[in-house]
């Protein structure tokens, strides 16, 4: 049987280095409990919009090379503000490592090949 000590150190939030494409690599980190409370808090305050919803994703876990997070709730509105499609590319790399929304996240990406893919380009 596991003791205290051996379950609190399983299941330790890792951070993973990503490559998110035409960008370059990113560190996530899994989130802890204190990081999707504060995610879930943003999500109900602010709405599930898909800027909200991956600029909030994006705070709550990238990190720099220290670990610390990257970005604040106070940076939220600037990423939301960036192309929605570089947002994207980073939240679902976000989304892929701390496993949130899977089914969404790869319909999502479904639906934006077949956007980009049904695009000719001209006017």
């Amino acid at each position: 049987m596991l003791t205290k000590e051996q379950l609190l150190s399983l299941g330790q939030p890792t951070v993973e280095t990503v490559n998110v494409e035409g960008l370059g690599e990113i560190r996530v980190k899994v989130m802890d409990g204190f990081a999707r409370d504060a995610l879930q808090k943003t999500l109900q305050e602010q709405g599930t919009s898909d800027s909200v919803y991956f600029s909030a994703v994006i705070v709550a876990t990238v990190v720099d090379d220290k670990g610390e997070p990257m970005f604040t709730t106070a940076d939220l509105d600037t990423l939301r503000g960036m192309s929605a499609e570089t947002v994207r590319r980073i939240g679902l790399a976000c989304t892929k490592v701390n496993a949130l929304g899977t089914s969404q996240a790869q319909e999502a990406e479904k639906n934006s090949d077949a956007i980009q893919n049904d695009s000719s380009g001209t006017a």
